[in-house]
């Protein structure tokens, strides 16, 4: 909204919006955690701490409701802080240029991250962060900017789904990319020889992340064990269930010189049509520094996934 004198997993396939104008298919939002303090996002899969204000960008034709409406915490943030004339220009720039809009009122996240980058000087004069995030899951995809009051959060947060903040690290699944943060430090388990190719060469992100914590000495020790003890006993693949058992024994090691350890993972269906179909299992580990990144959570962290224990490599 307009105010004057007053108050990303890039999906291979075609985004699915859910609860919206012109989405393909619709769910109803799950509750959110009764203890969980702050704003749900992301239909209450993500939550923003006290501190921070969110607007949420609806994917079709969010620039009317952007141009029109604004969420009354954000309106308070820009009252107390003095940056209703920042704000006002920023939503112009954003409902302006057709250009920031796919032909059927899509946001162009490229776009969209340009023109945020435009105003951030003026949002951190103030002590206020702003960040343009998008959350992706087989359930849409959600974008929403972030108002981040640094007077209150100070170093406790950062937004994990920040596009402008993407390292370049990509797993790639059959229908996925999965982007990662700067902070976050990912190693693909691969599905095939993968003993092999985690004994022979170490992720360049892992690598910095690692020498800069002094961890090389644990991680080396870590993935001869990983490799010696994390498959079953008879197909001599991944299996998950030991991979998070051993994973335990190393997270207090990582964890003392501020790095935090995580077995996550991704299963997809793949039709074969008539004949059925198998599922494809994508296994990671994610080195988590908590100086850049205090409140990232994996989004497919393996201990949130039930019934799953089966050999995976």
């Amino acid at each position: 909204m307009t105010i004057t004198n007053q108050v990303v997993e890039t999906k291979l396939d075609e985004d699915f919006n859910i609860g919206e104008e012109g989405s393909v298919r619709d769910k109803a939002a799950e509750d959110v955690a009764a203890d969980v303090e702050g704003t749900p996002v992301a239909k209450g899969k993500y939550i923003v701490p006290k501190g921070v204000a969110v607007e949420e960008l609806k994917n079709f034709n969010g620039h009317r409701a952007l141009r029109d409406e604004c969420p009354e915490p954000v309106k308070e943030l820009l009252v107390e802080k003095g940056l209703l004339d920042a704000y006002d220009k920023l939503v112009k720039a954003l409902t302006g240029d057709r250009k920031i809009r796919t032909p059927l009122g899509k946001w162009r996240d490229a776009q969209v991250i340009g023109v945020v980058d435009l105003f951030r000087d003026d949002f951190a004069e103030k002590n206020v962060k702003i960040a343009f995030c998008k959350r992706q899951s087989g359930q849409g995809s959600f974008r929403w900017l972030e108002f981040i009051d640094i007077d209150i959060v100070g170093g406790t947060y950062a937004p994990q789904y920040d596009l402008g903040n993407y390292s370049g690290q990509v797993i790639k699944t059959m229908y996925s990319e999965l982007k990662f943060p700067n902070g976050v430090a990912v190693e693909e388990l691969k599905q095939w020889s993968g003993r092999k190719m985690l004994k022979e060469g170490i992720p360049v992100y892992v690598e910095r992340m690692l020498e800069k914590k002094d961890l090389m000495e644990e991680y080396e020790q870590m993935i001869d064990h990983v490799i010696e003890a994390g498959v079953g006993a008879n197909t001599k693949m991944w299996n998950i269930e030991k991979l998070k058992e051993l994973l335990e024994v190393y997270k207090p090691k990582f964890a003392a010189k501020g790095v935090d350890i995580f077995v996550c993972n991704k299963t997809e269906y793949v039709s074969h049509g008539q004949y059925g179909g198998h599922n494809e299992y994508f296994r990671w580990i994610e080195f988590v520094d908590r100086e850049e990144q205090p409140s990232y959570q994996p989004q497919r962290n393996a201990d949130d996934t039930e019934g799953e224990k089966c050999a995976v490599m």
